[in-house]
């Protein structure tokens, strides 16, 4: 399968280059900016493609690799053209392949890969690759064209329904810049305590780490592949254990209505958890003092 990029930014590059390095058939770049289209052809040892035309006809995939608000354009340049029988594709996380709207009349096929990865740096980012996975969703027979370059790949492909790619985004999301936004809040708080800004992250770096490395540990329990211990069975805490007396004492030091807010959001949800890790016990006080709004 031949692959065509356009778009010579980083995910584009980032995705050339890796998919050459494992023996995947990459023809070229396309790019309103030559001089990027060039540096990038050069780095995967691939050719730039001065028309959009001539690099369609000689792909039989078309990778759209821009920004996630020019992917529509792109598309509705793609589709005036011949591009019957050919996979159309973005790498978009927040997008769905119905931006490709009418893909079906087009006779093209049309999907989405997002790589669960920070493309950090043009050049670099291809060499840590193999350990992001994939997530991926659009036609079955797109999907099944696709297959040719994921067998090369060493990636774990995870399919989505196309209708829930931004349920599926958020949750990404959540797990990468929400993650970064309460560690800046411990931090802020941690501030606010007389504790010095680098102080409190060398407080926080092994609380931190020690707790995702537990949710993500292998459960000794079950001798199967990947299988981690979770949320639910490392979470521990002051709402874990029922402590009101304790959550009423933070809840009143949170004098910023903005975190109390995400204290109050993100104790709900660790309330869920604890209720599955314990069902015998009854959070439903906890759970009114985390609902109800500061008087």
């Amino acid at each position: 399968m031949k692959i065509g990029i356009i778009g010579a930014g980083k995910v584009g590059t980032t995705m050339g280059k890796y998919i050459v390095d494992h023996g995947g058939t990459v023809i070229g770049f396309y790019t309103r900016t030559e001089s990027s289209g060039l540096e990038s052809a050069r780095f995967t040892e691939t050719a730039y493609y001065t028309t959009l035309d001539s690099l369609i006809e000689k792909s039989d995939i078309l990778f759209v690799a821009t920004t996630d608000g020019a992917i529509k354009q792109i598309w509705d340049s793609i589709a005036t053209r011949n591009v019957r029988g050919k996979v159309i594709c973005h790498f978009s996380g927040s997008l769905s392949s119905d931006v490709f709207s009418n893909w079906e009349e087009t006779g093209a096929l049309a999907c989405s890969v997002h790589p669960i990865y920070a493309f950090s740096n043009k050049f670099t980012a291809y060499k840590n690759l193999s350990e992001a996975k994939f997530a991926v969703e659009g036609s079955s027979s797109a999907l099944e064209k696709m297959q040719e370059l994921f067998d090369l790949l060493p990636n774990e492909v995870v399919r989505i329904p196309t209708k829930e790619k931004t349920k599926y985004h958020a949750a990404t999301s959540i797990a990468s810049n929400h993650v970064t936004g309460l560690i800046y809040l411990a931090v802020e708080l941690l501030k606010e305590s007389g504790i010095s800004e680098q102080a409190a992250y060398r407080l926080l770096k092994p609380l931190v780490e020690k707790n995702v490395e537990a949710v993500f540990s292998k459960d000794s329990a079950n001798n199967e592949q990947e299988v981690y211990a979770g949320c639910i069975q490392t979470l521990t805490g002051p709402i874990e254990r029922n402590d009101i007396v304790t959550v009423k004492k933070h809840l009143h030091k949170l004098e910023r209505p903005e975190w109390e807010a995400v204290y109050r959001a993100v104790g709900i949800s660790v309330t869920e958890a604890a209720s599955k890790k314990h069902p015998t016990r009854s959070y439903s006080e906890m759970k009114q003092l985390l609902a109800q709004q500061k008087v």
